[in-house]
């Protein structure tokens, strides 16, 4: 497939995100489409500027002296004047508002004079380079589009065929992948094209000129340039993916770049040492330095960046210094300085603003070096997974700004939802973080014993890890467990159901864990608690040895992750629900045997794939005596001299086959389940 059409998800954000019932964290680094990518400008390419006067933006002059003038204007210019003598030109600007201005050759002598409507400029001429090489050009003559020459070295003229060349690339690559090894662009020339040199795997070397002012989208990705970039101080912009994927091992950032865009220096593992990001930036695009892996130190960001970028510095790791944030900055995107798994964040302290308003869904998700935070008053909406996995902070107890508004409910959908979901799971540290604290005038949340309400205390946001009950009983009028509410709590063994709560089987589209039930999603995986108890008035659920049933025991709704011992389900059971039975492995319980009474006659998709896919060999049903699935000879082990009893007894019976062929429990008996017990074997 073509890569300028499409890039593949790197890792993993699936996209890039993970729905599955494990510590696995959600967001993953991800390559858009580079079309798509490229297009992000919240303005047309700035050819020229909108000017109320005329200015010479460049004189270009040889032996013969001045040959040419390119002035930006918006509207006709008359004359010149050039050391005191005056020159008619004429000239109407051109749709990219430029007038070029031709000339015999004018003498001069050093810096130049120029006088345009009475504005008068000292310029220094550019020197003219002109080739006899082979270019395709634009319409109107100044845009090199493509290579002609046989050179693997090459310098690109600022003057072709008698007219000012101002930009290199056309919007397509200059030239055959290796087919260039180093390229000199001379000065004079502001507009290095969308994919000009793009994956030209030959490049190695590229000298810009003074006179760059952007570098267009993939400009230099997927080559092999190398070495130090030094962005030149005329650089207002630099477009998506401009040098991403390259061999770069240091960087210089102008002051007086503006706009940084998506994936600008993604992927350059080679880029080491710090990076400064100039004052005068106001823009920095999603993934614009993600996998950077070799980069060092902290990162402060402009307050002229509002928003941070999704994913700025994803995956980041041995960048261990602090992120400062300045004044002026009011939103971190998705996964700004977080990471995957694989890769972990590096970064050790993160300062807050008062600006800030809004931490972005999984923002510091593993950046668990961070040591302690302190969330700024102004700070209105912490998004899903805002903390994931933030396991270094000492915090005892986190205070909730009075104007937070939003907690959760938006990652990943259109509307928030007002569910959250692992805002702030895997946060802290069990000997210390034992309180979400709310401050004095928030109208939106509440604590409760260090436990994190909303204010009409409907819903439960938060239990911290640390806190030191071993029994909690939800308060009545709850109706709502947002999702890892309790996970990771290590000193809590049994909570006890309002008789307000009511599960749901279905959870909104934010929650990770589509394959749960509400109420084992918000207990998870990963938390001490072995018991579900209800109070005797609850008309919906009744509880015995700490697993959740029905009223009338029909369904089963939860077993505890940290249930003891075997597991009989109770007699008369009929249903086993979704999210009943939620486990990321068998190491993550405390379970024995699972027994199913003979009246269970349904059993939810996703809960029969946690019971195939992690008790096979271990779940037992109930059918005039116990059996273990699978096992046709009756030796307790279910093996491939199954597999060719359970083959044997469909081909010749096709009938009277005990519950036990039912090895991949789908509720019939056929040749599935033979392949099912030698894939096993």
């Amino acid at each position: 497939m073509n890569r300028r059409l499409f890039i593949s998800v790197v890792c993993l954000f699936s996209m890039l995100f993970s729905q599955q019932a494990y510590s696995k964290p959600v967001v993953e680094a991800e390559k858009k489409n580079i079309i798509q990518a490229v297009i992000e400008r919240d303005k047309n390419t700035p050819v020229a500027a909108s000017l109320d006067t005329a200015v010479v933006k460049r004189v270009y002059a040889d032996e013969k002296g001045i040959r040419a003038v390119l002035i930006e204007s918006q509207y006709a210019i008359d004359s010149i004047e050039i050391d005191s003598q005056v020159y008619d030109i004429n000239s109407e600007p051109d749709s990219s508002g430029y007038i070029y201005a031709y000339f015999d050759g004018i003498e001069y002598n050093g810096n130049v004079k120029v006088d345009i409507e009475g504005r008068e400029e000292i310029i220094s001429p550019v020197s003219i380079v002109e080739t006899n090489e082979k270019w395709t050009v634009s319409e109107d003559g100044h845009t090199l589009c493509e290579y002609k020459g046989g050179s693997g070295d090459i310098v690109v003229p600022n003057f072709y065929k008698n007219e000012i060349i101002t930009t290199i690339g056309g919007g397509d690559p200059i030239a055959e992948k290796n087919g260039i090894k180093s390229v000199v662009i001379s000065e004079g020339i502001s507009y290095i094209g969308d994919y000009c040199f793009y994956e030209m795997n030959s490049l190695t070397s590229a000298t810009l000129p003074s006179t760059t002012e952007l570098i267009g989208g993939a400009a230099f990705a997927y080559t092999s340039l190398g070495g130090a970039v030094e962005i030149p101080e005329g650089v207002k912009e630099i477009y998506a993916y401009a040098f991403s994927d390259t061999d770069i091992t240091s960087l210089r950032l102008n002051e007086g770049l503006e706009r940084l865009c998506s994936y600008a220096f993604g992927y350059c593992k080679a880029l080491g040492g710090t990076i400064e990001l100039p004052h005068s930036l106001y823009y920095l695009g999603g993934w614009a330095f993600v996998n950077c892996t070799s980069l060092s130190g902290g990162i402060r960001i402009p307050g002229g960046v509002a928003n941070v970028g999704d994913g700025a510095f994803f995956n980041c790791q041995n960048m261990k210094g602090e992120i400062v944030l300045e004044e002026g900055v009011e939103e971190i995107g998705l996964g700004a300085f977080g990471a995957e798994s694989a890769a972990k964040s590096g970064f050790t302290a993160v300062h807050f603003p008062s600006s800030l308003k809004k931490i972005g869904p999984y923002a510091f998700q593993l950046a668990d070096d961070i040591k302690h935070i302190e969330l700024n008053e102004g700070l209105e909406i912490i998004s899903d997974g805002a903390f994931d996995h933030m396991t270094g902070i000492d915090n005892e107890s986190l205070v909730i700004p009075s104007t937070v508004r939003t907690i959760g409910g938006d990652y990943n959908v259109s509307e928030n939802t007002g569910y959250g979901g692992h805002v702030f799971y895997d946060m802290g540290k069990n000997d210390s973080f034992k309180a979400i604290e709310v401050a004095e005038g928030n109208e939106y949340f509440t604590s409760v014993e260090g436990v994190l309400y909303s204010a009409d205390m409907k819903r439960l946001v938060g239990y911290p890890r640390g806190k030191r009950d071993t029994i909690y009983e939800i308060p009545e009028g709850v109706i709502q467990l947002d999702e890892l509410c309790f996970s990771r709590a290590a000193y809590l063994n049994k909570i006890i159901l309002p008789d307000s709560y009511v599960i749901s089987e279905e959870v909104p589209p934010n929650v990770l864990n589509q394959d749960g039930n509400s109420l084992s999603v918000a207990l998870y995986v990963y938390t001490a608690v072995n018991y579900v108890d209800v109070k005797p008035t609850n008309e919906n659920y009744c509880s015995e040895n700490g697993i959740l049933y029905s009223k009338d025991k029909k369904s089963l709704w939860y077993i505890p992750n940290q249930y003891k011992g075997d597991i009989s389900v109770a007699e008369g059971t009929q249903r086993i629900e979704k999210g009943s039975v939620f486990i990321a492995s068998r190491g993550n319980t405390n379970w024995g045997n699972i027994y199913l009474p003979q009246t269970v006659s349904y059993i939810h998709e996703d809960t029969a794939e946690f019971i195939y896919s992690y008790f096979r060999g271990y779940c037992y049903g109930d059918n005039n005596g116990r059996f273990l699935y699978g096992d046709m000879n009756g030796n307790s082990r279910a093996d491939r001299a199954d597999a060719i009893i359970l083959l044997k007894d469909i081909a010749v019976t096709g009938s009277n086959i005990p519950p036990a062929g039912d090895y991949n429990m789908d509720g019939k008996i056929d040749i599935t389940d033979v392949i099912a017990l030698m894939k096993a074997s």
